[in-house]
């Protein structure tokens, strides 16, 4: 779990510094538009994140529902 925390950290990186100069630039230039890569590129990142925070969350649900079965057995 420990792994998926620091890559869901390192791949959050690259994604904001993508995403933040592509957000400026449509703030100073309305009618010019982001390119493609950098969307493919951004979308799967977040996607990665999403995934990694998923999988985070489920084995953490997974551990407190083991921990409160053990807990309610053993009194």
């Amino acid at each position: 779990m420990e792994e998926l925390a620091i890559f869901r950290i390192f791949s959050s990186f690259p994604l904001f510094g993508l995403l933040l100069p592509d957000l400026s630039s449509l703030f100073i230039y309305p009618p010019r538009g982001i390119s493609g890569a950098h969307i493919y590129v951004e979308g799967f990142l977040l996607l990665g994140v999403v995934i990694c925070t998923a999988g985070i969350w489920r084995s953490q649900r997974k551990i407190k529902s083991t921990n409160s079965i053990q807990i309610t057995h053993g009194s």
